[in-house]
């Protein structure tokens, strides 16, 4: 079967990318046969054992090649972003009228309180008891990676949020889904409210899920993300 749609996922900073993996592999196997450009090295992504500095121009360039594939002959093209993914997924889907949907996980579209998210984040840790030996072991590698990150490259993050906020306006005759996590550890409902009344379009749909900003290491809460994107997807919404 011909893939004619293309389908981006923009995963967020300060990991590998890993976590979205498992979306990646569900929508490849999906009936529609979908074509899903999945980069594992993008601005704001740990490289091996190092996290680069990424600069306005670094994501810019990103975007640029986004871009570019979209001018391949496909005749649908969605994009996919997770956390700080979400603000560069909604710069893309403002600067082309290519992309037919924009999916939105757990957000990141304003200046995050990184103190509170830290905190939330040592707080969800604690509770050991409820965790998978997999999470133990990524949140354990996450605070240590998290603590080595020069201020200077939080600082690039936050010029880059002042940057984004300035497209999303803009995005105009795309559907989006938006999912929100309800136990989010940095993305709150005021933030999501934010977003909606900052978008032009009016075709948004709100899903929550009761999950932290870490959902994919949540079996349940990743097969019924999955479970939902994937029936958004195959929406015509013409």
């Amino acid at each position: 079967m011909k893939k004619d749609t293309l389908i981006i996922i923009v995963n967020g900073a300060g990991t590998t990318g890993a976590e979205l993996s498992g979306l990646n592999k569900y929508l490849k196997k999906q009936d529609d046969a979908y074509f899903v450009f999945y980069p594992n090295n993008i601005p704001g992504s740990f490289v091996g054992d190092y996290f680069p500095k990424s600069t306005i121009r670094d994501f810019n360039r990103f975007i640029d090649r986004t871009v570019d594939m979209m001018r391949e002959p496909f005749k649908k093209v969605h994009i996919i972003g997770y956390s700080l993914g979400a603000a560069t997924a909604s710069v893309i889907a403002s600067r082309t009228d290519k992309v037919d949907k924009l999916i939105l996980i757990a957000p990141i579209v304003k200046n995050p309180n990184f103190r509170k998210f830290f905190k939330g984040f040592v707080s969800s840790f604690a509770h050991k008891e409820t965790l998978t030996k997999v999470q133990k072991l990524f949140f354990r590698e996450f605070l240590r990676r998290f603590q080595n990150v020069p201020k200077t490259h939080i600082w690039t993050l936050q010029r880059y949020f002042w940057y984004a906020k300035r497209f999303i306006k803009k995005i105009d005759n795309t559907n989006i889904l938006i999912i929100e996590t309800l136990n989010d550890e940095i993305v709150k409902t005021a933030s999501i409210e934010w977003l909606i009344n900052k978008l032009d379009t009016k075709q948004v749909e709100r899903y929550p899920v009761n999950s932290s900003h870490f959902l994919f290491f949540d079996p349940k809460s990743r097969k019924q993300v999955y479970h939902k994107i994937g029936q958004f997807l195959k929406e015509d919404n013409a």
